[in-house]
């Protein structure tokens, strides 16, 4: 008895990935000595069976269907008969696709995933072709020729020291009573955007900088404000338009899904002049909330009272955040801010996205709309409902956090580079190409410890908040931890997606979790070593259309070595990255028999035959054999690399 199929084959199931409405596609399994070998779909409340018919001269069974003409998932698993027994077949228990497993007829096969989603909508290029660099305010940059004079909030604590480390000052039932603050504002950044530009950024995301209590601005006080500390609404324009001198696209963090107790809205502590919520019925905004017992018992965001959460199907509320003209949303647009990225996109209800991502449109085409998603967002269930992100009427992208784990899980011997792949290819494969080509890809953020000190291998789960606030990685560990980063971000930069830096990484900072993550960036302490390298690779980047827009093959390999093409036109790049920390791995394939590349790091050209990589260490090569010529009569190539360069005629 044999019985295969592989999601990930184009002589299997054809075309390949995630697909428009209406798309009939070809599924076939490679099979013998099995029998009546049926299909069967599901398709949001339908299911279907279907019988696959032997191909003549070959073990290929198959059946071509039409795909519904509506958005959605279909899922799909095959039974069969062998040796007088019904069996299954799905894919593997860890649901990625790909090369799939049998199982008993009275077990639940795992399905495979088609996306349906609606052709129309593209993501604008300068996204796409894009480097990110994301800056949490107040920790970035003090400004040297300050025009704004910051103030703060009762219950503020402004550090005197830009060199020294967060800290959370917290009561004894764990809530914050000072928060505390360094000093960085809009117009800092401004005095550093030149710095920016010699990494070659081209899209600038700010976290919160709208007025609120707290150094993070998660509990919105006022949408239509910008933190007094931050600076106002003159210095963002002034902060967009001196971006935009040089390129770069500033996007902003909306938290729509809860304000802050301490705001105009809800005004809990009676500081605004305004009735909020809290204080009467009659307040405009008190529809806006959901209060079981009013006033003091309400919806929060977790649980979390100072960030009351809102009721995103009202009408007003909607109105105020993007409907109307004079709305959140639309307003910073006009000020100069060319897209959001949207907090916990989990929380908001599908047609709030939509909607708001309309209102985007309206006010240009090219504006982009990013939604904080930590799983697979294609396949993404939240609060009992399958999400729509991808089928074509909301999200341009999502911050792509499975990146992150997979190539940490690598680089820190967690998983294989055959795994990693695995994982990779499920996004490619369950993703819309404009969604996979536009993923934020981050290797830390404001919620995740720094790279650095996730990358030594350090296990801090036994350490105090004491212990974490002043650890530093000893020279050993730090070593190790740079050499993985230098790997880590020349993936990052290489494979296809948005690379987003967080601010620092590139400087050497350190840090476990928040606050810890959230220091300042360390102006005139940077290791400039690290330092020289990010302007190297992020150059690499920014030079190369292949590896912004070019298609992703990967090559599979030893345990240790993380290997794939990149493929635009007729250009082929080949990438590799050894994880060992000892020993040499060689890579030769038949594919590269004769083929000579230029070593795009050390700009030397060397013969392709047996390409030999130090231990931590990477090659990328840019072949001088154009794609036609490279994959000609190579019948050792699987199909998908095949279609890959037939269809490549962009």
């Amino acid at each position: 008895m044999y019985f295969r199929h592989d999601s990930f084959d184009l002589k299997l199931r054809e075309p390949f990935g995630a697909i428009p409405t209406g798309s009939s596609v070809t599924i076939r399994v490679e099979a013998h000595d099995v029998m009546n070998i049926r299909l069967q779909t599901f398709y949001r409340d339908t299911e279907h069976w279907y019988d696959l018919k032997p191909e003549e001269g070959s073990d290929l069974f198959s059946v071509t269907l039409q795909m519904p003409d509506q958005p959605g998932l279909l899922w799909y698993h095959f039974q069969f008969e062998a040796y007088n027994r019904q069996y299954q077949y799905g894919t593997q228990a860890d649901h990625l696709g790909g090369e799939g497993a049998i199982y008993a007829s009275h077990d639940n096969a795992p399905s495979y995933q088609i996306t349906l989603f609606d052709k129309g909508r593209t993501v604008p290029d300068w996204y796409k072709d894009g480097i990110m660099y994301q800056i949490f305010p107040d920790r970035f940059a003090r400004p040297q020729h300050p025009t704004h004079h910051p103030s703060f909030f009762p219950s503020s604590l402004v550090h005197g020291d830009w060199n020294d480390t967060p800290h959370y000052f917290r009561n004894q039932d764990g809530s914050i009573d000072y928060w505390d603050y360094f000093g960085g504002t809009l117009e800092g950044i401004i005095e550093k955007l030149d710095y920016l530009k010699s990494l070659n950024v081209s899209i600038l995301y700010l976290n919160p900088i709208f007025e609120a209590n707290s150094n993070h601005k998660y509990n919105t006080a006022d949408y239509k404000m910008i933190a007094r500390e931050f600076g106002d609404e003159d210095i963002f324009i002034r902060l967009c338009a001196e971006a935009k001198k040089r390129g770069i696209r500033v996007i902003l963090d909306g938290v729509f899904n809860h304000t802050g107790d301490d705001s105009i809205y809800f005004n809990k502590y009676g500081r605004f002049p305004n009735v909020g919520a809290y204080q009467s019925k009659d307040s405009p905004y008190y529809s806006w909330y959901r209060f079981s017992n009013y006033p003091d018992q309400y919806d929060s965001w977790w649980g979390i009272g100072n960030m009351p959460d809102v009721e995103e199907n009202n009408p007003a509320y909607r109105d105020y955040i993007f409907k109307g003209q004079d709305s959140v949303v639309r307003k910073w647009i006009r000020d100069g801010a060319s897209g959001w990225r949207l907090d916990v996109a989990d929380e908001l209800p599908d047609d709030f996205i939509e909607d708001l991502k309309t209102a985007l449109l309206e006010e240009g085409e090219d504006n982009v709309l990013i939604g904080e998603v930590w799983e697979n967002a294609s396949n993404k269930v939240s609060y009992g409902v399958q999400r729509q992100y991808f089928m074509g009427h909301e999200l341009d992208a999502v911050m792509n956090y499975p990146f992150r784990q997979t190539f940490n899980d690598f680089l820190l011997y967690n998983i294989s580079s055959k795994t990693a792949i695995r994982q990779m290819m499920s996004l490619y494969e369950t993703y819309p190409k404009e969604q996979f080509m536009s993923n934020m890809n981050l290797i830390d953020s404001h919620d995740r410890a720094r790279a650095l000190t996730v990358l030594s291998g350090v296990d801090s789960k036994e350490m105090t908040d004491k212990e974490k606030e002043t650890f530093k990685l000893n020279p050993e560990q730090r070593s190790l931890a740079v050499m993985r980063l230098k790997l880590l971000s020349l993936i990052q930069m290489t494979f296809p997606g948005v690379p987003c830096i967080y601010y620092g990484d590139e400087a050497g900072c350190e840090g476990f979790e928040d606050p810890y993550n959230r220091g300042t960036y360390p102006w005139g302490d940077e290791d400039k070593e690290l330092l020289r390298w990010y302007e190297a690779i992020t150059t690499l980047r920014a030079k190369s259309k292949t590896l912004s827009r070019g298609r992703w093959y990967p090559i599979k390999t030893t345990d240790d070595l993380l290997a794939y093409l990149r493929v635009y036109r007729q250009t082929v790049i080949l990438c590799l990255f050894n994880r060992s920390d000892h020993a040499f791995v060689t890579l030769k394939h038949d594919l590269f028999r004769g083929v000579i590349g230029r070593d795009m790091l050390n700009h030397t050209w060397e013969k392709l035959d047996g390409i030999t990589v130090l231990p931590l260490s990477a090659k990328i090569y840019r072949l001088q054999t154009t794609a036609k010529k490279l994959f000609k009569d190579r019948n050792e190539i699987q199909s998908l690399l095949t279609q890959i360069i037939d269809s490549e005629n962009e």
